[in-house]
């Protein structure tokens, strides 16, 4: 027992002697420094006023070193705001403490270091997390002393070590260019105004100085610095969780997820609760009202969420946002940015019976292999008739991660009868097709190689010359990258032009129009498939785009599961897309041949008629039945058609 305390003594003058070497000042613990008036306990109510969860968490996040990155998530109302400004309080506390702050972390002086706001304001003064930290400090008679305050109408502490920066889009270089920086918060970039594409800058520039503090600031895997984020639960916020499931691999982050319930006193609530289901995106969130229900559900491998029975009322009238914020949970099901609302949508479309012709989801090639890509299709697979018109599309991207490129061909498949409105708000039944995709083929080349165009324009020339296509158009994305393909398919008697689904908003909207109304048929694509349910309609522009990165559950041989990022696109998409439409917009109304017999048999009995003034006018009958028809089509009454049509010509001559 003496050798034990023996030990621990001399540990404990080590310890001193480190702090002794570090620093001037010894750091008090994290406890002392929210509730002592001499620190922060003069704001705090001596810690009275922070919840127990976030003392709990400062306590334990504060003081580990080798966790830099410190995610604050969870519930609205929770007071992730108020903990953040406490952390960069703290963090700033202990670097002030030191000796020798730059020599501590091994570098010559700099001059200031710098603590950054990330967020979508135009100045300092209007950022909350700034404004809360300097009430803080002012209110603390050991930052006093430290520093100096500055400023009449909105005061603030300057410290000779310190720089205060805004770091935002509305700041030149983001306001980071040169700057050390040591603490970091990224706070409000969850504003309704403001677009996807400008709060995903804030999140580039917060990453970027992320990777610069670690190579600065990062010493044998620990640090004193910190950098925070608060991460919103809402769908168009998901940019934000792909980053922070990135960062989860380096094991530098620490994240505190928290429902309201678990924030506010628990004398607040009387402890009895009811469950909820966490729906995905194929089935909704719903309250359970029976354990025999949730042991049911559990067995369908749902997750079960109690809650407490005083916000039963907030999640019987709107359970989604209750979801959202009470229980801080992403909701799936949702995806209010997302182009499709449910994968159920698209999954609909899936003919289960058909197989993807193409043997590869994506073909490596390179501008010197010598293959035939007509090769990699069976089109033995292709169900729709090859007489039926088809339409292909080709979408060309170039990188430097080597260059990709999709074709897809469709054709009408069917018809059927929907009620469509008119421009005066009526509406009236009318037949529209069914468009079904024969293939979608994904070329990549190789890192630092091209793809051979030459060999997809060949593909293209072999589906109509040698697997005997009826390809009514070829359209790609690239004006000039695919002009001197479009003039030779032209020149091989495919009717060939210029589209872009990018440019043409129009089209992905009818391509989704289509899917909701269960228009559209394909088989089973994977690829496809992640692009289609992860494209992004970007509320302000209503332009259709990918997420730069995507975080995707993927099962493990073992039958575990795991969450991966992937890289988003849309190629694939864009390509599918491109052909729906084209033959979706070229689509006439088939002849419906019963219903012509019978206008054609009234009208020859009119003809025989020499003494019916009127016969011209059930003549004139015919042609408007006919004006919309293809006389191109073989079928049986064609040579009917066609004289009928000759006689109608003649009375619309002479009776116009």
């Amino acid at each position: 027992m003496a050798k034990t305390t023996i030990e621990r003594q001399r540990a404990q003058t080590y310890l001193e002697f480190l702090y002794n070497i570090d620093y001037a000042e010894r750091p008090v613990d994290v406890d002392t420094f929210i509730c002592h008036p001499k620190y922060l306990g003069s704001s705090t109510g001596e810690g009275k006023a922070i919840y127990q969860v976030w003392r709990d968490s400062l306590r334990e996040f504060l003081v580990e070193d080798s966790k830099y990155l410190i995610v604050l998530t969870g519930a609205i109302g929770t007071g992730k705001t108020y903990a953040d400004m406490l952390g960069v309080a703290y963090t700033m506390y202990r670097i002030l403490c030191l000796r020798d702050p730059w020599g501590y972390f091994n570098l010559a002086s700099g001059g200031r270091m710098a603590i950054a706001f990330f967020n979508l304001t135009k100045a300092l003064s209007q950022s909350k997390g700034f404004m809360l930290l300097q009430s803080l400090l002012l209110n603390s008679p050991w930052f006093k002393k430290k520093g100096t305050v500055r400023g009449s109408k909105d005061k603030y502490i300057d410290f000779p070590l310190f720089n205060y920066i805004l770091a935002s889009p509305y700041s030149a270089g983001f306001g980071t260019t040169g700057e050390d920086i040591i603490i970091a918060s990224m706070d409000e970039v969850d504003s309704p105004t403001v677009s996807i594409k400008q709060k995903q800058r804030v999140l580039k520039a917060y990453e970027a100085t992320v990777r610069r503090f670690v190579s600065r600031f990062v010493v044998d895997g620990e640090t004193l610095g910190k950098f925070f984020l608060l991460a919103s639960k809402q769908d168009d916020m998901s940019f934000i969780n792909v980053f922070i499931d990135e960062m989860k691999s380096t094991k530098r982050i620490f994240v505190i997820d928290i429902a309201l319930w678990e924030a506010k006193p628990k004398m607040n609530y009387s402890g009895e609760t009811f469950p909820i289901m966490l729906g995905d995106t194929y089935h909704p969130s719903k309250i359970l009202d029976s354990e025999e229900e949730v042991l049911k559900t559990i067995k369908g491998g749902f997750e079960i969420i109690r809650i407490p029975v005083e916000y039963r009322e907030d999640f019987t009238r709107d359970i989604i946002g209750a979801l959202r914020d009470i229980a801080g949970q992403s909701v799936e099901s949702i995806r209010k940015s997302k182009l499709f609302p449910s994968e159920s949508l698209l999954v609909k479309c899936y003919d289960s019976e058909r197989v993807n012709p193409v043997s590869k989801l994506t073909i490596d090639i390179g501008l010197n292999d010598e293959v035939d890509l007509m090769r990699y299709v069976d089109f033995n697979l292709i169900t729709l008739p090859r007489n039926v018109p088809r339409f292909l599309h080709l979408d060309i991207a170039y990188s430097g991660e080597g260059d990709a490129l999709s074709l897809a061909m469709s054709g009408i498949c069917g018809w059927t009868s929907a009620s469509v409105e008119q421009e005066d708000g009526t509406f009236s039944t009318e037949k529209v097709p069914i468009v079904e995709t024969d293939f979608a083929l994904r070329i990549q080349a190789r890192s630092g190689d091209q793809i051979p165009i030459h060999k997809v324009r060949k593909f293209v020339i072999d589906i109509k010359k040698a697997a005997k296509y009826n390809v009514c158009k070829f359209t790609s994305d690239l004006r000039l990258a695919s002009a001197e393909m479009l003039q030779l398919l032209n020149k091989a008697g495919i009717d060939a032009g210029y589209f872009s689904v990018d440019k043409d908003t129009q089209a992905y909207i009818d391509f989704r129009n289509l899917i909701f109304e269960v228009r559209w048929v394909c088989f089973y694509h994977a690829y496809l498939h992640f692009e289609l349910k992860n494209l992004e309609l970007d509320k302000d522009t209503q332009k259709v785009d990918h997420p730069e990165k995507v975080t995707e559950v993927v099962m493990l041989d073992d039958g575990d599961a795991k969450e991966v990022v992937l890289k988003g696109s849309k190629d694939v998409s864009d390509a599918v897309a491109g052909s729906v439409i084209g033959a979706l917009r070229a689509s006439k109304v088939p002849v419906d041949k019963a219903a012509l017999k019978n206008v054609m048999r009234k009208v020859a009995k009119q003809v025989t008629k020499d003494n019916n003034e009127y016969w011209w006018a059930n003549i004139k009958q015919v042609g408007n039945k006919l004006q919309d028809v293809s006389l191109t089509d073989s079928n049986d009454d064609s040579d009917k058609i066609t004289k009928y049509t000759d006689i109608i010509k003649k009375a619309r001559k002479f009776h116009p």
